[in-house]
């Protein structure tokens, strides 16, 4: 149990050394269809829809962390708000915590109980490259976790048929950029599978999307694994969700307790 916890640590504690506070690719500020086919434009209606649904949330359940070196699981329990905000505790087996990773929008903190050491950094929407070898922002996370679906600047939109299995793709690109993001569709169209995100046409994470249960009408991934496409990523699996839980900002700050 020791050397599990110690390897937990570790990785968290990497989270420190983040030297990328930057997007990667630019978001979209709203929702824009060019030039879309009448079919592509209701699907992403459904999504704008799912997106603006989305509200601030707590659960519990397992995160798994894994490299190239091994795996790590442990239970944990966080809350996120749709400013970006997340608070993590990852838990002992009586249910204590062990280590803490807080994002307040402007800082974020990693706190160790095994060795009582403490961090912060100021930093605006990092990176988890450094945590999981995940190029995803903080933001990014809280809102898969809600069951948003991020969508990423583009100039033009496609939909394919899947040759691996019945399905679709909507494959979004930008004109100097190539390929920026792919979103898998069942074949009824209106039950996102995965998602895909590039740069310079390499892939660089996906999300994919397991157990899938509505939550006050909200589609929400009770099994979310998000990975860089290879041999880095981490899992979160759900026991229990509570959505538009309150989330006050005291929530996402270092207290005396901490």
């Amino acid at each position: 149990m020791a050397c599990v916890k110690g390897r937990l640590a570790f990785l968290l504690m990497a989270i420190l050394l983040l030297p990328a506070c930057h997007k990667m690719v630019g978001r979209e500020p709203g929702f824009v269809f060019p030039e879309s086919a009448s079919e592509v434009q209701r699907i992403l209606s459904l999504i704008k829809a799912r997106n603006d649904s989305a509200r601030s949330f707590k659960g519990i359940g397992k995160i798994s962390v894994w490299d190239q070196n091994g795996s790590t699981t442990s239970r944990a329990a966080w809350a996120g708000a749709m400013d970006g905000r997340l608070r993590i505790e990852f838990l002992a087996l009586p249910g204590q915590p062990v280590a803490k990773f807080i994002y307040d929008g402007e800082n974020y903190y990693f706190l160790s109980q095994a060795d009582q050491r403490s961090y912060q950094k100021s930093c605006r929407d990092p990176l988890l490259t450094q945590v999981a070898g995940v190029p995803i922002r903080v933001s990014e996370v809280v809102e898969l976790l809600a069951g948003g679906i991020p969508i990423y600047a583009h100039d033009s939109i496609a939909m394919e048929p899947l040759t691996s299995h019945a399905g679709y793709v909507l494959i979004f690109k930008k004109t100097w950029l190539g390929v920026v993001q792919k979103i898998y569709l069942d074949p009824s169209r209106t039950v996102v599978e995965k998602v895909e995100v590039y740069k310079w046409w390499k892939k660089v994470y996906q999300a994919v999307f397991g157990d899938v249960r509505p939550v006050n009408g909200q589609p929400v991934p009770f099994d979310l694994t998000i990975s860089n496409g290879r041999s880095q990523g981490f899992r979160v699996i759900i026991d229990r969700f509570w959505e538009d839980a309150p989330v006050p900002p005291s929530m996402f700050s270092l207290c005396p307790g901490d």
